[in-house]
Order: structure tokens, then sequence, then C-alpha cells
């Protein structure tokens, strides 16, 4: 029975061990921490644990949109390091779900990325990480000569980077696939080398690994009394971590131990725990493992059908894999235990499967040897082609420049002509652009002018003029009285300064900039009107999408208005921070202060946070206060569209 090649456990840095309450505290750290990020690269990282601690929660629709996230970001940024870590932590999300091809095609655009920087620790170590993941990904598939050769081939760039840990992972995993092309004598020395440097450096979780893996082997060597040996110094180190992962492959190892010494009945009890810890970690490999150790058990028993019946659960969860090996060592056992049970039809459909199979494992396989002995060729006839140049007379030369001088010229001249179809069709994307753009300011200048008639025709012949009536009657009165100084002329003046707010308050009804173009310019006029001597206002804007409806973008406006001023007017800070984002149908606000801070308990009911809690919970969102001597930060996030508003 082939046994799945453990790479990406010490590869992928998101360890599988660890309490699904630990897991939980580390996503909502990691949240707040997102919430609070400021920069792509910290926003690229943080996504990217977020994506793969989603992935170790048995999570992946999750992680696969924090991944997802990370690369978006990830395509902006200048920085070849971070663009290959979105790349990783994507490929991670694919190769814990068995989608090798696509892993690979991330790993292998990580690897791209940091290769010209791959002999400086940071980029190395990741490269090296992509490298042996590719490795787990072609073991996946069958591949196992080619992971081999891809672990291998990394040693010399380990050793030029001197990761000492690095090295030891590497060791684990030769010693690993070794196992697995059941090539034991040589994966012996690699083995005890790896228990030899887990002892001296190595984490817990990692030493309990080590000595899983060694028990295995020694059970596939018929070493029983080192694999019981090397199996209690594991459980040592997994009951010092607590629930984990790892309990159920060791509990899976366990019983195929009591199944080879002839005991059924702990057998039994180790497999029965085995599934008890796969409802609190379900893990796709421990899963193997667990039908794995079930078949042994009932093959010992001699229950054949029921250990058909754990190989066929096997072969349909390596068919959702793409697993080959367990395809076909399923199927030979299924084959195998039909036809002892008697049930040769059943054998002979097992068989036919097989043999499909097989076939089309063996012409994919050849395939890819060909692919690989194609390049080689055409690389050797590459050598081949440039020794004969060298060695041809001056004639065979000067006709060799000529036909490339030729095809440098034809290759220059569609370059032209390339050159100049881009040209051409930039400029007529340049006069599409102009003509949509005049549609544009066409369509704000009539609604402007629309905008501005309406207010003014308002203003003239409602409140406003009314009230500018009644001034002047009064000061009409006021001045056939003889009293210039009267009550009735205080009277005219307080309407005049009552008409002269009333515009004020119309013009502040709906901003202008608001109406013309949109949500970020709005809040960025905002801020500028609020600056002082006295206080600072700094506006950052991130993504922020122009289809917000305008409704909604008039509820973010006056949110933030609400909080602008409750800082200008309660907290007597020098300094406030305004930033504003948006990712998907999310959006996110944060105002900061170094204002004196206040007491949350007491502010709650208060007429400006009430109206903005108000607005907050109408968008289906929510805000979280934090305000003590040294400021106050709110963040607010927010839900904006349609479908989440009630």
């Amino acid at each position: 029975m082939k046994h799945f090649l453990i790479i990406c456990l010490v590869f992928c840095c998101n360890t599988l061990t660890g309490t699904a309450q630990s897991y939980q505290q580390r996503t909502d750290s990691l949240q707040r921490l997102l919430g609070k990020a400021v920069s792509d690269t910290d926003r690229i990282r943080l996504m990217g644990e977020l994506s793969a601690a989603f992935m170790n929660m048995g999570k992946p629709a999750a992680a696969f949109d924090f991944g997802a996230r990370a690369l978006r970001i990830g395509s902006k940024v200048p920085y070849r390091y971070y663009k290959a870590l979105a790349h990783y932590r994507m490929g991670y999300v694919y190769l814990m779900q068995a989608v090798n091809d696509s892993a690979i095609a991330q790993y292998d655009s990580a690897r791209h990325l940091l290769a010209p920087d791959s002999l400086s620790p940071g980029a190395g170590s990741l490269y090296l990480k992509c490298n042996n993941n590719i490795a787990f990904a072609y073991a996946n598939d069958g591949y196992s000569e080619k992971a081999m050769e891809l672990i291998i081939g990394s040693l010399p760039l380990i050793l030029a980077l001197k990761d000492t840990f690095m090295y030891a992972a590497t060791v684990h995993n030769i010693a690993a696939g070794l196992t697995n092309t059941h090539d034991y004598t040589k994966a012996y020395p690699y083995s005890q080398e790896d228990l030899r440097y887990m002892q001296l450096k190595g984490r817990p979780e990692e030493i309990a690994e080590s000595f899983l893996s060694s028990a295995l082997l020694m059970l596939y060597m018929d070493s029983l009394s080192r694999g019981e040996r090397y199996l209690d110094t594991a459980a040592m180190h997994l009951k010092a971590l607590g629930p984990n992962a790892l309990w159920a492959r060791y509990y899976s190892y366990r019983s195929r131990y009591y199944t080879a010494a002839g005991q059924p009945g702990p057998a039994a009890i180790a497999c029965d725990k085995a599934f008890e810890e796969l409802k609190q970690f379900d893990r796709r490999t421990n899963r193997y493992d667990v039908y794995t150790a079930q078949e042994k058990l009932q093959e010992a028993k001699g229950d054949l059908r029921a250990a058909r019946a754990a190989a066929a659960k096997r072969y349909e969860m390596a068919l959702e894999d793409e697993a080959t090996s367990f395809v076909l060592s399923s199927l030979e056992a299924m084959a195998s235990y039909s036809r002892k049970t008697g049930d040769l039809r059943q054998a002979y459909d097992d068989l036919e499967k097989y043999v499909h199979f097989k076939d089309s494992i063996d012409k994919k396989q050849t395939a890819f040897k060909l692919k690989e002995m194609e390049a080689k060729l055409q690389a050797a006839r590459k050598e081949q082609q440039i020794a004969s140049l060298q060695g041809r007379a001056r004639l065979q030369r000067y006709l060799l420049w000529g036909v490339s001088i030729v095809l440098g010229l034809t290759v220059l001249f569609f370059l032209y002509v390339i050159r100049q179809r881009k040209v051409r069709m930039g400029q007529q994307i340049r006069v599409i652009e102009q003509a949509r753009q005049m549609e544009i300011t066409d369509a704000l200048l009539k609604g402007e002018e629309r905008e501005r008639t309406r207010m003014a025709r308002d203003l003239h012949d409602g409140l406003g003029g009314t009230l500018a009536g009644l001034k002047l009657h009064l000061a009409r009165i006021a001045q056939n009285s003889g009293t210039q100084q009267g009550p009735l002329r205080q009277v005219a003046e307080q309407l005049g300064t009552s008409v002269h707010e009333l515009r004020r308050i119309a013009r502040n009804m709906m901003p202008e900039s608001l109406l013309k173009l949109g949500l970020e310019p709005a809040l960025k006029d905002l801020c500028e009107n609020m600056l002082s001597p006295q206080l600072q206002v700094v506006f950052n804007a991130y993504n922020i999408r122009q289809d917000i409806s305008p409704r909604i973008q008039t509820m973010i406006y006056r949110i933030v208005q609400e909080l602008l001023h409750n800082a200008a007017r309660h907290s007597g800070a020098r300094k406030v921070l305004l930033q504003c984002s948006q990712e998907a149908d999310t959006f996110f606000i944060t105002v900061e202060d170094n204002g004196k801070g206040f007491n949350t308990g007491d502010h709650h009911s208060g007429i400006g946070l009430s109206s903005v809690r108000s607005r907050v919970e109408l968008l289906k969102g929510n805000m979280q206060i934090d305000s003590g001597e040294n400021g106050t930060i709110i963040n607010i996030e927010l839900y904006v569209t349609d479908s989440h508003r009630g």
C-alpha cells in the first residue's frame, strides 16, 4: 500500500496541530490586525495567514476567499516577494484540497517571481517551500520520481543559504518519498537523520510527526519493536501538545501495529479512537490513514467484506483527490477481497477498473517522460547545431549571417507594423474616451444647472423670500416710526441673519461635490473644510467604487460628517485621521484622533453617536469604539449593496 508523501506539513509554515478554539482565536486576531492594516504588503501577509488558518480549520471556502483577495492586491504591488507570497498561499489552498495542477501553477508563478532573488534568505526560503510543495503535488499525481528529483535538486540551494531547518525538512521529505516508493533501505538513513535533528532542535509537533513517519517506515520493514517504541515517543510529545490533528494519524498507525502484532482487540480500540479524532480534525490525509488501518484490521479478523468496504471508501476519496497511487492500490485490494469472498463478478469489475485506470496513468506518465525526453533532445540538437556551425566554412557563415539579417529585418518590419497598429488603436481609444468624457461632463453640467435653478427657485419663492419680505417690512416700519435702534430694528436684523443661515443650510442639505463627483471627492472636501490652525485632518481612501447607490453614499457621508464633527467639537484633538476603503460589497471607515477620549458607556446614548449607530444598523453593519486617554479609534464596517439593506 502506497502512502501519501507528507511534504506540505513541514513546508507550508502552517502547522496542522492545535485546537479549534486556538484556530478561532488566531483568525479573530488576524482579522482585527487586517482591519487596522494601512499598507498593501501587510494586507497580503495577513490575508495569506488567514487563508492558511481557515484551511487548517477545514473551511476551504473562506480560505479561498482570503487567498484570492491577497492575489488581487499582490497584482498591484511592485514587490516580487509579496506577489510570490500571495501565489504561495493560494497554492497551499489548492494543495490541501488535492487540486494538484492548480497548486503547481501557483507555486510555479511564485518561483518565477522569486528566481532573481533566490539567494537572499527570505526569498530563498520561500522559493524552497514552493519547490518542495510542487514535489508533493507531483507525488499526489503519481510522479514519485519527479517529486524526488525536485526535492534532492533543492539541496544545493539549501546549503548555499545555510538553512538548517530547511535541511532537516528536506531530509524528512526524502525519507517520506523513498518510503512512498517502497525503497525502505534507502529511506532508513534519512529517517534516522530526521529523528536526530528533530530531537535536538525540533518543536514538539515536528518531533511527533517525525517519529510517526519513522514508525510507519518500521511497520513497513516489519520491525515491530522499533515501530512500537517510536509510537510511544510520538504519543509522549502529542500529550504535551493536547488535542491536535496528529492524534488521528497516531491512532491509525497504532492500530496497524496491533494488527501486525496479532492483537485485534487493541487494534480495534485504536481504530475507533482514530475515527473519533477525525470528528474534531477532519483531514484528507488522516482519512486515508484511518481507512487503511480499518482495512488491515478487518482483513486480519477475516471479515473480508468489511475490509473491501474500507478499501472502497479510500478508492472514492482517491478518485475525488486524483491520488493515483491510492486509486490503483485500492482497486487492487478491492479485487482481491471480492475474489476471496467468491464474488467473482465484482472482482472482475474491480480488475477491469484497475486495468483501465492503470493504462490511463501509464499513458499519462509515458507522455510526461516523452515530453521531458523531447525537451532534452531539443537542447542536445541545439548544442549540436551550434557546434556544427562553428566548424563550417566562412561562406556558410556568411550565408547564415545573411539569412539572419533578412529574418531580423522581417521581424523588425512586422514589429513596426504591429506598433503602428497599436498606435492607431490607441488613438481611436483616446478619441472614444474623450467623447465619453464629454458626455459625462455634459450630463454633470446639465444636472448642476437644473439643481442650481431648482435651489434658486426654492430659496427665492419659498421660505427665504418670505423671510426677506418680513425683514423689509419690519425695517420700513422701524424707519417710519423714527426708531433706528429699537426692537423692530433688531428683529429685522435677526431676520436678515436667519435668511443667510437658511441659505447656508440649504446649500449644506446635499453637498454639491457628492452630487457631481461622488463619495470620495465629497469626503475629501469635507476634510479640507474642517482644516484649521488648531486641527489637522488627514484623509486616506482605498478602492472606493463609484457604483454605490446615491442613497447609501449620502448615508456614508453623514456618518463620516458626524464622527468628524464629534472629534472636532468634543475631543480637543489636534489631529484626526480618516481612512475609507472598500472590498467587494463591504465598506470600511476608520476615524482616529489624538484627543482626550471619552467613556464609551456614557456616550452611547448621545444624539451624534446614536444617529451614526442608526445608519450603521440600517446598512447591516457594525461599529467598534476604542477610546482612552491617548485618543479614540472608531472602526465601522458597512455592506453597501441593496440586498443588504433592510
